[in-house]
This record gives C-alpha cells, sequence and structure tokens, in this order.
C-alpha cells in the first residue's frame, strides 16, 4: 500500500507540476472544479497509521481554494523516496492545519476515520461529476458559489494483540513470565482473541503443538510437559494496509497426568475404508502387539484382527482393521480385556470395555433430515389433491426438531411432495435403496408408498413401490428400507419424488439414499 501511495502522489505531483508550467496560462474565464485522491474511486481511503495519502485538487477558475486536516494530522513537503518509512522530516514547518497549496500529501499520526477538507469558491456554478453519474453541485453562499467536501481517511493502527485464557470459564491470569497454567491431560483451555486496536481479520494459534486459526479456540493439551504458546496476528485485503503481529504468551501452560481414568470417549464407528476407530479421552503412546487383548464380534462371531495401531492423525484414537470384509448391516461390537500394555502419553492405563456397539459406515448418496433447506420439499406440482396439505412440521421428530408432514383429509390421486433443488449424485451399476422413518397417526389408512428417484426435476428413473406401511404400527417411529435400484447413468442430478393415495396424517425424517452394502 505505501509504495502505491507513494507511486500515486508521484503522478500527482507530475500532474500538478505540469499544469503549473510558465507554458500554460490557466483560462481566466473558465470555471470547473475536479480533484484526484489515493483513493481513485473508492469513497473511503485506507491507510496505516503513520503513513500517508495524497490529494490533488484539479479545479480551474477558482476564487479561493484551500485544504484543512485535523489535530493529529500534517502536511509533508517532499521528495519522499520509496525508501523513506519515518515521515517526520517531511513534515512542513511551521506545522498548520490548513494550506493553499494545490497538492497534499497528509500524514495520518492517529488511527480511526479522519477527515480531509477541500473548500473552494467559484464566481459561477459549477459541479463535480463522479463515476456511476454522481454529481456534486456546489451550494450558493453570499452571492457565490462554494464546493465544500470531506475526505473520510480509515487510519488503521499497527495490531496490538489481546486475549483472555479461560479455565473453566473462569478468566486465568497469563500476563506475566511467572504465570504457570496448569493443565490436566486430556482437558481443554479457552484462548480467546479479544484484540480491537489494527483490526486483525486473520489468526492462528500455535500451543503445545496444536494449533487453531478460530477467534475462540478451544485447545486440548494431551502431552505432559511444560509448553509456550503463541498467536500469529494479520491484517489482509485488497483495500486495507496490511500489518501483523506475533504475540508471545508469556505464561508457562504445564500439563500434567490426568486425574480421570484413560477410558473410551465416544461413539465406535466405521471409517468408509472399513476402518473401526475406537476413541478416548487421551493420546496413546507409540505401542505394538496389543491385538491378542481385543476381540472384534461380527453378527456374534469373533473376526480376526489383522492390524491395531493408532490413528496416524490423532493419537486419541484406535484404528482396528479385519482380515475379511465387513457390510453395513453387520451387527459389530468391540472388547478390550484390559491386560494389555497399552497407555496414554501420560501414563495412565485404558479402562476395559466389553461389547461397545460399532456405528457402521452408511455410504449415504444424500439424506434430509429437514432441519435445513425445509423449504426445498415442495407439493407436486399439479398432483396433489385439494385436501391434502404438506409442510415442515415440529410436531413430531426421529431426530432434532422437524420432519415433513404429509397431510391427506381424502384418499385418491395423489399425495406428493418433490426436491427439485437438492439434487445428487449416483454411479451407473452402483445399486442403491431408500431408507426413510415414518410416524403413522393412528386412523391413517395407507395401502402403499412409492419414493421415486427422477433425474432432472419428473424424468423417472426408478419407483420403489412398497405396501410396508400397511404393518408399520401406529404413533411411534419405523424404519423402512425399500428393494435394490441400480442406475444406468452416472449422473448430478438425481433427485427425490414421494407420493401415496391414501388417507390420514404420517411423518418422515430421516429420509436417505444410500448405496447397498449388505452381507451376502
Amino acid at each position: 500500500m505505501k509504495n502505491k501511495l507513494i507511486l500515486i502522489a508521484s503522478i500527482i505531483s507530475l500532474f500538478a507540476a505540469c499544469t503549473s508550467s510558465d507554458d500554460y496560462d490557466a483560462p481566466n474565464s473558465f470555471s470547473d472544479v475536479s480533484w484526484y485522491t489515493s483513493a481513485f474511486r473508492s469513497a473511503t481511503l485506507g491507510v496505516s497509521v503513520n503513513d500517508f495519502a495524497s490529494f490533488s485538487d484539479l479545479s480551474q477558475g477558482e476564487l479561493s481554494h484551500s485544504w484543512t486536516i485535523e489535530e493529529g494530522s500534517f502536511f509533508l513537503e517532499g521528495p519522499i523516496t520509496r525508501s523513506d518509512s519515518v515521515y517526520d522530516e517531511f513534515i512542513i514547518e511551521p506545522r498548520s492545519l490548513e494550506t493553499e497549496d494545490k497538492t497534499v500529501h497528509v500524514l495520518f499520526t492517529e488511527g480511526g476515520l479522519k477527515k480531509v477538507r477541500l473548500y473552494n469558491v467559484f464566481k459561477d456554478s459549477v459541479a463535480f461529476k463522479g463515476g456511476d453519474d454522481f454529481i456534486f453541485p456546489a451550494k450558493r453562499e453570499s452571492g457565490q458559489w462554494v464546493i465544500d467536501t470531506t475526505f473520510i481517511v480509515d487510519v488503521y493502527d499497527t495490531i496490538v494483540p489481546q486475549i483472555l485464557i479461560r479455565q473453566n470459564g473462569v478468566v486465568i491470569p497469563h500476563e506475566s513470565v511467572s504465570d504457570i497454567i496448569t493443565v490436566e491431560a486430556g482437558s481443554t483451555l479457552e484462548l480467546v482473541d479479544v484484540t480491537t486496536i489494527g483490526r486483525p481479520n486473520t489468526r492462528s494459534w500455535n500451543i503445545a503443538g496444536v494449533t487453531n486459526t478460530d477467534s475462540l479456540a478451544v485447545i486440548q493439551f494431551n502431552k505432559l510437559g511444560e509448553f509456550k504458546g503463541n498467536l500469529n496476528l494479520s491484517r489482509q485485503g485488497e483495500e486495507i494496509p496490511g500489518d501483523y503481529e506475533n504475540y508471545k504468551i508469556p505464561a508457562t501452560f504445564n500439563v500434567i497426568p490426568s486425574s480421570l481414568p484413560f477410558e473410551v470417549s465416544a461413539e465406535l464407528i466405521e471409517l468408509e475404508n472399513q476402518t473401526i476407530e475406537v476413541p478416548f479421552n487421551g493420546e496413546f503412546a507409540p505401542f505394538g502387539d496389543q491385538e491378542p487383548f481385543f476381540t472384534v464380534n461380527v453378527n456374534g462371531s469373533p473376526f480376526t484382527i489383522s492390524s491395531l495401531a493408532r490413528s496416524a492423525t490423532d493419537a486419541t484414537k484406535l484404528e482396528i482393521k479385519l482380515v475379511d470384509q465387513i457390510y453395513r448391516s453387520d451387527v459389530i461390537t468391540v472388547t478390550y480385556d484390559g491386560n494389555g500394555t497399552l497407555e496414554s502419553t501420560d501414563t495412565r492405563s485404558p479402562v476395559a470395555f466389553t461389547d461397545l456397539p460399532v456405528a457402521m459406515f452408511q455410504h449415504e448418496a444424500i439424506k434430509f433430515d429437514f432441519e435445513t433447506g425445509a423449504g426445498n420439499f415442495v407439493p407436486r406440482d399439479g398432483e396433489n389433491l385439494a385436501t391434502t396439505t404438506i409442510e415442515i412440521s415440529t410436531e413430531q421428530a426421529a431426530s432434532g426438531t422437524n420432519s415433513i408432514k404429509m397431510d391427506a383429509a381424502a384418499s385418491g390421486n395423489w399425495s406428493a411432495w418433490i426436491n427439485y433443488t437438492d439434487t445428487f449424485t449416483l454411479q451407473a451399476g452402483v445399486p442403491v435403496m431408500y431408507e426413510y422413518k415414518i410416524y403413522k397417526v393412528s386412523g391413517t389408512a395407507i395401502n402403499f408408498l412409492a419414493p421415486w428417484i427422477n433425474r432432472g426435476g419428473n424424468t423417472t428413473v426408478q419407483q420403489f413401490w412398497h405396501n410396508t406401511i400397511q404393518s408399520a404400527p401406529f404413533d411411534e417411529w419405523t424404519t423402512i428400507r425399500t428393494q435394490l435400484a441400480t442406475p444406468s447413468n452416472t449422473a448430478n442430478d438425481y433427485n427425490m419424488y414421494f407420493r401415496h393415495s391414501g388417507s390420514g396424517t404420517i411423518y418422515l425424517d430421516d429420509v436417505r439414499i444410500i448405496e447397498a452394502d449388505e452381507r451376502p
């Protein structure tokens, strides 16, 4: 930005010099108003504190002319070169807040919105013509015509970092090198960037090998030892002056062994690559040959473990791979007998567990839970009975707070909704099926449901007609899966369509298209 301003200032100075040449006589019977600034056509000019901006009055035929600046701003006199970064020696003495120079360079030493005023008096009516057909006309004052305009300069201070550290919701001291912040392994601190001076717009925390770019960063400490931390702040953007500051947090973070048991902390899951992930509330120290102490049952039978290891990206997680393939329809449990030599990095032994279930990877093409994008589910154009209403409802929900409600006061062709907006991708030759949860209100009489997959809105790909709805219980959520269908084309414009011809009220939730992954 600084070099850019210097270049602009040079152009302005050159222009001013040319127009004041001895070879040029400005007309004395013509009045016109024009100006030029470092901001070009921007409404607000941004500069760094202790930097300058340039302004030139290009008007002709004015009776009087002046620039006025505020306290904390100073007029400069060049020449100023690219190598100059401190401008005190260029301040015009004696110092004044007003000048009649045609071109001015203004140094700003205080942050905030600063004003530079241009005041011209003409004998004739004039008007400044800006971009986008903007016209700024002169005002009649005491028989003369006045152009009185103020340029706003947004002066950005140097970044001054300021942070808060909270432990269990309580702000704790960190400003002194004698401050020691004691943290149990596996627990967290909240680090909050509350910097206002300098207006940074990017940040990066770096503490104990953990990085975070949030203004409120929750840092989990897993490794034992004493650590220092820092915060990198910067201001970036095409139309704002850049700045950077690194704040080294004076306090020391002292991570001690946890007083909590070292145990499974969340749901066991199957990853897409058929790895079983077991999360713990702390990091594992390196280990080997621990497979004999784990048992993985698949549909009630033990399967051979091919490998057990720490996750390469998160040492709080164990990864188990089996010799044989597993499928979404499998019921899998994991047991640890507690007799291994596993340890956390803070020397705790993991707690034994028995038959913890594994949530299987779902191979979803798409899922709708009706929590967001609810307006995308609309009644089918020209097809719904006048007695049918279809809407997003909070009356029932299998998950979250919303479901889609189909209320058919009478039977007939049809009660239907469709989603034109949220298209999804299917692969040629990969079988898929519908799965959804349904809540059938007492008194409902529906003989069948007909979910469809369409392409491009209304082109039929597959109808998944079934009569499972007849045997579904009243007034409780039931999960329904349809038969399989195999798309013949790979495309990204598939969409959902759903209908029935019965009467009564049903709610649908967690409607999804899933790839077939059933054990043969």
